[in-house]
């Protein structure tokens, strides 16, 4: 546009022959129209854009007006299941749910909306622990919070002041189980560190007398007088230690029967 403007006063004096004054001051108006006509063009284009995007707002505005009200019901108390076969929790919560078509399509939609909330429950208690209710409500309270509509896609629904426990009874005894796991993990470490220790001194002290003298001068170096003292207590430990006779009653008893 502002191209054209700068040529046709050149062409003008070319074909006409006019002055050079009469020239700048055609050159001079062409280029003020077209900056004129440019500068209209861009105010009609943003105008057109703000009433585009006006329009926008009032449609979104008048969507967010004609949206359903969101309706809810408070369960009390309902079981559901757990990661342990003989425990459940107890959740309680506030349903919420609002039709997403401007028309019921179902009688009960209530019942709809409680249906679907106990199923996403169900999907994360039955993955977690009847001993640990508060972190299994955590996850739950994150998930039931999340507006998702229903599988048969009439509602959305959610849950709001979302609480799960377990029953009294049912703490008590996890307790217990607890209890009782931690003490039978404790003597089954001092089972093995005592089975452990009886091979060690079965297949390596006392496999034989040598070896037991062996393995007490390794940790009294200094009493080698004791270790040779001690050496028929060895002999009668390693014959107890593998059911065998004693070493020193079975060199012993030739010289006996030839004394006789």
């Amino acid at each position: 546009m502002v191209a054209a403007a700068l040529v046709v006063p050149f062409l003008v004096r070319l074909v006409l022959s006019v002055p050079d004054w009469v020239t700048l001051v055609a050159l001079a108006v062409s280029v003020a129209g077209a900056v004129a006509v440019v500068r209209q063009i861009g105010f009609q284009r943003e105008q057109r854009a703000l009433r585009v995007e006006a329009a926008r707002a009032q449609q979104v505005k008048a969507a967010e007006t004609e949206a359903p009200p969101r309706e809810e019901h408070h369960v009390p108390a309902i079981p559901v299941d757990s990661a342990e076969p003989y425990y459940r929790f107890t959740l309680s919560c506030t349903v919420c749910w609002r039709p997403n078509g401007p028309l019921p399509q179902h009688a009960n939609p209530r019942g709809l909306a409680v249906h679907a909330v106990l199923e996403r429950a169900r999907q994360v208690t039955v993955q977690g622990s009847p001993a640990d209710p508060d972190g299994v409500q955590v996850r739950l309270a994150a998930e039931l919070g999340a507006h998702l509509s229903d599988r048969t896609g009439q509602i959305t629904a959610w849950a709001e002041d979302v609480g799960l426990t377990v029953p009294p009874e049912d703490a008590e005894r996890l307790k217990r189980l607890q209890d009782v796991r931690k003490e039978k993990q404790i003597r089954d470490h001092e089972r093995e560190l005592e089975q452990a220790a009886r091979a060690y001194l079965t297949s390596e002290v006392l496999s034989d007398p040598g070896k037991a003298v062996v393995w007490w001068l390794a940790r009294h170096p200094e009493q080698v007088r004791e270790a040779a003292e001690l050496l028929p207590t060895f002999a009668q430990l390693s014959a107890a230690a593998h059911g065998t006779e004693v070493y020193l009653e079975r060199q012993a008893r030739p010289q006996l029967e030839e004394s006789d």
